[in-house]
């Protein structure tokens, strides 16, 4: 392997304090071909003449496992049909996956261990997680693919939110169940949420929508350890409720359906991105789910026939023909494609580094995927959401990945929603 001409020197207080990114080498010979620019290159943490490192903070054992391994099996395919197609700036990217948990402590030791060693994160599951990993992620000057998509992290330029961020969808929701559910005017919608940032993103998006759509707001804060909503269902239905947003995972989605089905409580649930798993359609409360439970994602779903989302199910079906399916197979692909994106942005301007990264997502002010997520994604507004609109979908048993499309979304509470404002 040739060795690289030094362009900054490393004392043992920076390394200590993780500024590896700041390090970088030029290597003269790297002519961008692949999706790269021409002229020299500088590089820095995770690149080296023949390999680009990013990583992958994940969470295999936790509350979104199911997910979480899918997304993993696509991660790595993705990755391997971009190096068959000639690589990034070169090189091939290879992935660092690490397993935090759900644990936001965990998650930030790994990245603490990792960050010397990676360009960029695709991915940190989790709102907890990423709020805990975004800010050293920001001193460090390393793009991070947040997942969740907590209003917190946005105020993070170096994050990447893949689609509209929780406070938006909630106030979608709210909209969605007045406008299209039935919801009237003085209703009461109830509110289930995860303490923490994914579920007070969600609280906020909500109870700004209801003040704008005139409802009431009835709030339920459960924790991740909450896995019999028999209580939180009777307040709801005591509450007599038009309709319920859930912000959970899908353990939560499963006993609220079947306790207030078990109850009489005929409302519709809207849950947010991740709170919907297709395992689901297999358990006891499969017909309540499909009577009643709807689910709205910033990521187009597995059964969208959108170019970019029949490409991403077409591969992981290649790698994996008998694996679980769901909008995490999508999902992964496009923060691939985002990530791609960035570097090879840094690859034209010929900064290769963590920092060249950041700031060719900076520069992103209307992104497209092929339909994996809305068109025109503004990413040049620190603070706010790139998008207001959503995908919505019902929980459909024929349907592939157990979720229907219904349409693409944007509300006025949505639209009228500002972070800081």
């Amino acid at each position: 392997m040739k060795h690289l001409p030094r362009t900054c020197a490393l004392t043992a207080a920076a390394v200590t304090m993780l500024s590896l990114a700041a390090c970088s080498t030029t290597d003269p010979n790297a002519s961008g071909e692949g999706g790269g620019g021409e002229g020299d290159v500088t590089t820095g943490s995770g690149v080296t003449d023949s390999e680009i490192t990013v990583g992958m903070l994940t969470d295999l054992p936790g509350p979104f496992a199911a997910g979480a391994a899918v997304q993993v099996t696509q991660t790595n395919a993705y990755w391997d049909q971009v190096n068959a197609d000639g690589g990034v700036c070169d090189r091939d990217v290879v992935v660092d996956v690490q397993d935090h948990g759900y644990d936001p402590q965990r998650a930030v030791t790994l990245y603490r261990s990792m960050a010397p060693d990676v360009i960029a994160l695709q991915q940190v599951l989790g709102g907890p997680t990423s709020a805990a990993v975004l800010p050293l992620a920001e001193q460090d000057d390393v793009y991070v693919g947040g997942v969740g998509w907590t209003g917190s992290a946005l105020q993070y330029e170096n994050n990447q939110l893949p689609g509209a961020s929780y406070a938006i969808e909630a106030a979608n929701a709210v909209d969605y169940l007045v406008d299209e559910l039935g919801v009237p005017e003085g209703g009461r919608i109830g509110v289930v949420y995860f303490a923490g940032d994914y579920g007070g993103d969600a609280l906020a998006g909500a109870e700004h929508a209801a003040e704008e759509r005139g409802v009431e707001i009835v709030a339920q804060e459960i924790t991740s350890q909450t896995t019999d909503l028999s209580a939180q269902a009777s307040a709801l239905v005591q509450a007599d409720v038009a309709g319920v947003v859930l912000a959970a995972a899908p353990t939560q989605l499963a006993s609220l359906a079947g306790v207030l089905a078990t109850q009489g409580a005929d409302v519709p649930i809207v849950g947010m991105n991740p709170t919907f798993n297709p395992s689901l359609l297999g358990s006891p409360v499969a017909d309540a789910l499909v009577a009643n439970a709807y689910s709205i994602t910033s990521v187009a779903p597995y059964a969208s026939d959108a170019p970019g989302v029949q490409a991403a199910n077409e591969l992981y079906a290649s790698v994996a023909p008998d694996g679980d399916v769901g909008w995490e197979v999508p999902l992964a692909y496009v923060q691939g494609e985002l990530l791609r994106q960035a570097l090879e942005g840094a690859c034209e301007a010929g900064e290769l580094t963590p920092e060249g990264v950041v700031a060719a997502l900076q520069e992103s002010s209307s992104v497209d995927t092929d339909g994996l997520l809305p068109d025109g994604l503004d990413y040049s507004q620190p603070g706010q959401s790139p998008t207001t609109t959503v995908y919505v979908s019902k929980v459909d048993a024929a349907a592939e990945a157990g979720l229907a499309l219904l349409e693409e979304f944007s509300g006025p509470s949505a639209e009228s929603f500002s972070y800081g404002g």
